[in-house]
């Protein structure tokens, strides 16, 4: 808002005009006026004033039709509008609140209520004003926090004897909670994972950021990746238990020149293991969440991934995506897509039949895909 507010005074009475300039100029606000309803409203979109004084009687455009143009135009900033009106029928009151006016004045304007009305209105108006300033910041903010958390995303690697990996991650919002990571190990094998911290927006974040962090430290001092697991979740135990915040994850050691797959599971969905005829039991494995309980221990099995199969690594922002009618995408559905479709890699089909079933729908989690699948012979 400016310093002092500027404001327009639309009416078409030279004397009420008048009037009404010379006490709000005594009160050392900026003051400009239009003589009619077109004049005005040509005079509110050029100006855009703080706050805008509206005869309601006028020729041309009476006041009700600016007040409802003014309301329609999404190029306007808000402006607070005040009805000014001889009538004293509610009708004409109502009919003024209901295109879009804010308050009402009388004539013959009494000069304390006029002062006591503007000085209300230019208050919501300063408030407004400062509401957009802190988003417009936070919103910036933001935007540098998104570009930061992107730097998590490993660069993928080229795997050997026909291996290949994909993965993807997409927040809800600006920042998320989701989380996977490709590390390569000493002996030619590499560690993947996916994790979903419970929440988004920037507390999931952060506790991402640490996880990752964590993870890596580990990852070569650790060889089991169910122990690797145990040492993680002492970590995260004292950091997010007494906020009640937990995370899940899949972690997998995989061998590209063999297909053997080490996993463990924290609370986290199953797997989808896929071949030729469609989707394999993916032998189970139940672990708690991290960061729930300090002493965990974890299982692990192992798997050996055959030439033209695939393993995908997901969150339940996948199964949990809802369409314009909000129905779940749900397991049903994504079993139908591997089912009628051919792979590998299934991973980015998914994510568009996802993208798909949206549509228009903002998303409400996070959602990652990690693939890893071995060429067929």
């Amino acid at each position: 808002m400016r310093t002092p507010p500027l404001i327009l005074i639309v009416e078409d009475n030279p004397e009420s005009l008048d009037i009404l300039r010379a006490r709000l100029t005594a009160h050392n606000y900026e003051v400009i006026t239009a003589p009619d309803g077109e004049a005005g409203l040509t005079m509110a979109r050029e100006r855009e004033p703080d706050l805008i004084l509206l005869d309601i009687m006028m020729p041309k455009m009476d006041g009700i039709d600016v007040c409802r143009h003014i309301r329609a135009d999404p190029s306007l900033q808000f402006m607070p509008i005040i009805m000014v009106t001889a009538k004293t029928d509610s009708k004409d009151i109502i009919a003024g609140l209901e295109a879009g006016g804010d308050e009402y004045l009388t004539k013959p304007v009494d000069q304390s209520a006029l002062v006591a009305r503007v000085k209300s209105m230019l208050r919501i108006k300063k408030l407004h004003d400062t509401v957009l300033d802190q988003s417009a910041k936070l919103k910036g903010q933001l935007e540098t926090a998104t570009k930061i958390q992107s730097l998590f995303w490993p660069k993928i690697p080229q795997l050997k004897a026909g291996s290949h990996l994909w993965a993807v991650s997409i927040p809800a919002s600006y920042v998320g909670g989701d989380l996977y990571d490709v590390i390569p190990l000493p002996d030619d094998s590499m560690l993947a994972y996916v994790a979903d911290v419970c929440g988004k927006g920037v507390p999931a974040a952060l506790i991402m950021a640490a996880l990752s962090t964590k993870i890596r430290s580990e990852a070569l001092l650790q060889s089991e990746v169910n122990k690797l697991l145990e040492t993680i979740n002492q970590t995260m135990f004292s950091l997010i238990s007494e906020e009640v915040l937990f995370a899940t994850i899949c972690l997998a050691r995989y061998w590209p020149s063999s297909g053997k797959m080490e996993y463990t599971v924290g609370g986290h969905l199953q797997p989808l293991w896929i071949d030729e005829n469609g989707l394999r039991n993916f032998p189970e494995l139940k672990g708690l969440s991290l960061g729930i309980k300090e002493q965990v221990h974890y299982e692990k099995k192992e798997i050996l991934l055959s030439p033209g199969e695939s393993i995908i690594f997901f969150t339940d922002g996948i199964v949990e995506a809802r369409n314009e009618n909000s129905e779940l995408f749900g397991n049903d559905r994504l079993a139908e897509l591997i089912e009628q479709t051919n792979g590998p890699p299934w991973g980015k089909g998914l994510l568009d039949l996802i993208n798909n079933w949206q549509g228009n729908t903002a998303a409400s989690d996070d959602l990652t895909i990690l693939e890893i699948w071995r060429d067929k012979r």
